[in-house]
């Protein structure tokens, strides 16, 4: 065996998005002690540059719609030219290539569960649940990233629980200790939000399963509540996706054109969270979403809904407040509460930022996957401490 095994890891997409955050992470934190590489099975985006100093290769498959037979043969010899020691896919859209894997003569295999997506919110597709259990002879371990998907898998799909492993998503909380601004201008907005507008803040994909749609209803309810009020508000939303075209479309429909702002991707979500006042999260379906972390680590208090893993990280009343998924008015009622109470707002992003240190930081997950890694591979996992790297804050969108 080589002195650094080779791992492999299987995506269906290396592009901006939080999952794949965790991948980039898990490499940057871990090169020194095993050799990487990726294979996208529909190509390479935005994420590729990081960690091009850090891999032996990133292959791209070109994978076409549906079932590309092709590309299973592309993804089998790639697999015979690496010769990796363990192969580690990523959601549903890989794991069919679990055969595969063991036909290129590969011994270990781990598949990694991050999520659903906004057509089976709740994981109840029962063909994909045949499809898990099927291929569960051929994986020695699924890892879980929250409990709620643990649960799920042992108590729904049928993954028997020793085969099971929880470990928390985590970031480096380093970028995003940025001062935060209370009454300052926000040099980054311009003129959008000036001194003593409340900020909504919300990082995410422009995809139905993050319910932007849903979030910007929430926002014109708080908007007509604000202004009975006399507080002004405004909503910035970072990140790219599908879904652009029709928000853009509804944020007309609505009158919103002078109070929300889509951002496209970014590159400076840290400073960008340190010029928000609270964090919103509106999706119907999460594993352990990255930027709910990354906004708790730039001290804001958060309203998420309240699905996947999300009650698993947030504090209800500590550290942000849950509310139900599809409900704009819920949504509204919480962001409200957050706008005329900045001790409230404070007091809860402190704890927030207190809570990531402790239990969701980079460290602590890097660990854990190593202490899965060599334990697959028989190896020492104390002769060699995972090299930890400051984690960019350049990913665009979660």
């Amino acid at each position: 065996m080589n002195a650094r095994p080779l791992i492999v890891h299987v995506l269906y997409r290396l592009d901006t998005g939080g999952m794949e955050r965790v991948v980039v992470s898990l490499i940057n934190a871990t090169h020194d002690r095993y050799r990487h590489a990726v294979i996208a099975l529909t190509g390479c985006g935005a994420l590729r540059h990081e960690i091009e100093h850090a891999v032996t290769a990133c292959v791209s498959l070109g994978k076409k719609p549906g079932k590309d037979w092709s590309c299973y043969f592309r993804f089998w010899r790639a697999l015979r030219a690496l010769k990796p020691d363990l192969v580690q896919t990523y959601n549903i859209g890989t794991l069919d290539l679990a055969p595969l894997v063991k036909l290129a003569g590969v011994r270990r295999l781990v598949h990694a569960e991050h999520g659903r997506d906004a057509a089976d919110p709740h994981g109840d597709n029962r063909t994909y649940h045949r499809l898990r259990r099927w291929m569960a002879p051929l994986v020695e371990r699924y890892v879980a990233v929250s409990p709620d998907l643990r649960a799920w898998l042992t108590q729904r799909v049928g993954i028997r629980s020793s085969k099971v492993t929880y470990i928390a998503n985590g970031i480096d909380t380093v970028p995003f200790d940025v001062p935060r601004l209370r009454f300052g201008a926000r040099t980054l907005l311009g003129g959008f939000a000036p001194p003593g507008t409340m900020l909504v803040g919300n990082v995410a994909r422009l995809d139905k399963v993050k319910d932007h749609a849903g979030l910007l209803l929430a926002f014109k309810l708080l908007r007509e509540e604000c202004e009975s009020g006399n507080a002004a508000c405004r909503l910035i939303i970072a990140g790219d996706g599908p879904q652009r075209g029709e928000l853009e479309q509804q944020i007309v429909r609505l009158g919103l054109t002078e109070t929300v702002r889509l951002l496209g991707n970014r590159s400076d979500v840290a400073q960008l969270l340190a010029e928000c006042d609270v964090f919103a999260l509106s999706s119907v379906a999460e594993g352990m979403p990255i930027t709910l972390l990354e906004a708790m680590a730039a001290g804001l208090p958060v309203v998420a809904t309240d699905v996947g893993g999300v009650a698993s990280v947030i504090e209800d009343g500590v550290t942000g407040t849950l509310v139900p998924p599809g409900d704009p008015h819920a949504l509204a009622a919480a962001l409200h509460f957050y706008v005329a109470d900045e001790p409230l707002r404070r007091r809860h992003g402190d704890a927030g930022r207190a809570r990531v240190a402790a239990h969701f930081s980079l460290r602590s997950m890097v660990s854990a996957y190593v202490a899965l890694y060599d334990e697959l591979l028989g190896r020492q996992t104390n002769a060699v401490q995972p090299r930890m790297v400051s984690g960019l804050t350049g990913h665009k969108e979660n």
